[in-house]
């Protein structure tokens, strides 16, 4: 605990910050979506005083007409919070886009609550948001906080408070502090990088394993994430999350034709801990992970996790690193298996010039 304080109990004893935060909200093609997303927040039992909306530019003529019906909707809705509107001159990408609006905020603001465009809030989001960034502010170790419930493992049951500290982060209803994003320089150019160095060399735990599959088709694939990669930072220094038990956002967005990741169908887990009436109010006794949240997978947990995940290969270097690093013939047997399996697919790639 910093200075010595004392971490509250509940966030109904925390007050609330004398400046409130914005909410920083990317949009582009989605005004539909955005609709639904804007309703929220009019129905927020603590109002934001100001929604930062920075607008995408368009590629062709196609979205510049749905960019130009979101705009409008932004901008009728001032009349209810006020939108500070941010329109780029050209196409940056999403990941660009947000990364760049993260880093303009936080010149002017302290801290801030994220939403996207599809990711509707229930009326007691912004609330909680602003008092669990009132109550962690000084706690150097908490990056971030989330309404978005994201439990690894069979961890559920062993989760007392309402909220529980995690290593893994979904940005699907956000918020954290300008000083933790400066410390760790998170900015575009960074966006294709990995602190630990690779995929397998991030530290496996039964929260981390899905951040190491994520990794890896980002390191293959040569894309980006922001949401991947500033976890990795924050991991990288240890820092940690602060994650509710049950979600107080709802993800409206799969299935959607201008969605840029979930095109398919709504899968069951999505939603699945959603509650509209949540109003989450307890907190965790300590900054400590659970036990079963940051003990380490061994090799074979890892190899047998990473098996699971169809398409994916081990090249030459990483079966070398896990041999080194996970000794014992269980761990051994598991990686050259996986390896010989995965060989077509890697001399595939290599035969055609991709990374391998």
């Amino acid at each position: 605990m910093a200075n010595g304080e004392h971490l509250p109990a509940t966030l109904d004893e925390v007050s609330l910050p004398q400046v409130l935060p914005p909410i920083l909200l990317p949009a582009f093609t989605r005004a539909d979506l955005l609709k639904q997303v804007l309703d929220g927040l009019a129905q927020q039992s603590l109002r934001p005083p100001m929604i930062i909306a920075v607008v995408d530019g368009p590629r062709n003529e196609r979205e510049q007409a749905l960019v130009e019906e979101t705009v409008q909707l932004l901008k009728d809705f001032s009349a209810i919070i006020p939108v500070e509107l941010v329109r780029r001159s050209q196409n940056l990408g999403c990941d660009k886009n947000i990364v760049t609006a993260f880093n303009e905020t936080f010149q002017t603001h302290d801290s801030l609550v994220y939403l996207e465009d599809d990711i509707v809030p229930n009326p007691c989001f912004y609330d909680r948001m602003c008092r669990l960034l009132a109550a962690y502010k000084n706690q150097k170790q908490v990056f971030s906080i989330s309404a978005y419930s994201s439990i690894a493992g069979n961890a559920k049951d062993q989760i007392k408070a309402d909220f529980f500290t995690s290593h893994r982060v979904f940005s699907w209803g956000y918020a954290t502090w300008a000083d933790r994003w400066h410390d760790i320089a998170m900015n575009t150019d960074k966006l294709y990088s990995n602190p630990f160095g690779a995929f397998y060399k991030i530290p496996p735990t039964i929260e981390t394993q899905a951040t190491i599959i994520n990794q890896f088709w980002l390191e293959k694939q040569h894309t980006t994430d922001w949401v991947i990669t500033m976890t990795l930072e924050a991991l990288h220094q240890n820092r940690i999350h602060i994650i509710p038990k049950v979600s107080f956002v709802y993800n409206i967005g799969f299935g959607h034709p201008e969605s840029k990741t979930y095109r398919g169908k709504e899968e069951a887990w999505v939603n699945a801990g959603y509650d509209p009436e949540a109003c989450p109010n307890t907190l965790p006794p300590s900054l400590e992970l659970l036990d079963c949240l940051q003990a380490p997978l061994t090799g074979s947990q890892l190899i047998q996790r990473l098996g699971r995940q169809k398409g994916l290969w081990l090249s030459p270097s990483a079966v070398l690193y896990l041999l080194q690093h996970y000794p014992g013939w269980s761990s051994w047997v598991s990686c050259l298996q996986l390896f010989t399996t995965r060989l077509p697919v890697l001399l595939r790639r290599w035969r055609s010039g991709q990374p391998i």
